[in-house]
């Protein structure tokens, strides 16, 4: 089984006017290696508090969008995500090619198909806990 098919993803735009961030959440299913102890190792950050995020970047990953899909890689020689139908959100390219990167957060029990506020709510919860990683990691586009 493919890892896509062991995670949720969802694109999100955090921010307003010039000041959005392209937002990648990552929420894994049964069986995923999304540890957040584990992902340090990669390059990442354990994130403790959503409203106080300062990461730098994490060079051993990448995100690439493509017309109709997102390809994540990661350390190990297989993407993490390949070609995996996601919906952005109008001004995620936008965002995410005005910084050059975009904000990864991987872990369980995100909320990743919640509506936004429960979402928030699930994602501080998870970082309160210890349990969310994140980075923020370069992007690249398909031409």
């Amino acid at each position: 089984m493919s890892a896509e098919a062991r995670l949720h993803i969802r694109a999100a735009v955090w921010g307003r006017a010039d000041n959005r961030i392209a937002v990648l959440l990552l929420e894994g299913r049964g069986g995923t290696p999304l540890d957040p102890a584990r992902l340090t190792a990669t390059g990442l950050a354990l994130i403790t508090d959503l409203g106080r995020i300062a990461l730098p970047t994490a060079r051993a990953w990448q995100v690439r969008a493509e017309p109709a899909s997102i390809t994540v890689r990661w350390s190990h020689r297989v993407p993490l995500v390949d070609h995996a139908p996601v919906e952005l959100p109008g001004v995620w390219r936008w965002a995410a090619r005005r910084r050059g990167a975009v904000l990864v957060l991987l872990g369980k029990d995100l909320g990743v198909a919640e509506p936004e506020p429960a979402r928030r709510a699930l994602l501080a919860r998870a970082a309160a806990a210890g349990s969310l990683a994140g980075g923020a990691v370069p992007f690249a586009e398909a031409r």
